[in-house]
């Protein structure tokens, strides 16, 4: 079930999105409520889970891993327990910043970073493989990285 989100709450979400280290104080002038009030809303969007982590955003070009790979992965068998599996493994490995179960030909979608193809090489025939249930994989390489939203 999802939670009615008015304007108020939006533009919230909106500024912390953005930065999520705003003092409260700016939230609070920037959607035009008293700090309590958006103490209290953001306090709010956290327990009903609308927030679910904040995160720092790191420039892997500035920490050693040049290379981006958006790889599709099909799975040799479908069903929930293999899936988990999949999922838990893909949670362990420091280098897959996203995975996304997804619809269409593809059953996952993975954002991985390496350092370059040689360390990227090794990822994947270490891990998509027949044994981790992976039956294909198609990596495209991220050639540049421009924010959708300001």
């Amino acid at each position: 079930m999802s939670q009615v989100l008015d304007d108020i709450d939006k533009a919230i979400l909106n500024l912390l999105q953005d930065d999520a280290t705003l003092p409260l104080k700016t939230v609070a002038e920037q959607v035009h409520v008293s700090i309590a009030t958006a103490q209290r809303r953001i306090q709010a969007l956290i327990s009903n889970g609308v927030i679910t982590k904040q995160v720092a955003i790191v420039d892997p070009n500035k920490v050693g891993y040049g290379l981006t790979a958006v790889v599709m992965i099909e799975m040799a068998r479908s069903n929930t327990s293999m899936q988990h599996r999949f999922e838990r493994l893909m949670n362990t490995q420091p280098q897959v910043m996203s995975c996304y179960e997804v619809s269409g030909d593809a059953d996952f979608m993975l954002m991985v970073n390496a350092k370059n193809m040689s360390d990227y090489h090794r990822f994947t025939t270490g891990l998509l493989t027949y044994e981790n249930n992976v039956r294909n994989f198609k990596s495209q390489f991220v050639m540049n990285f421009t924010r959708a939203c300001p």
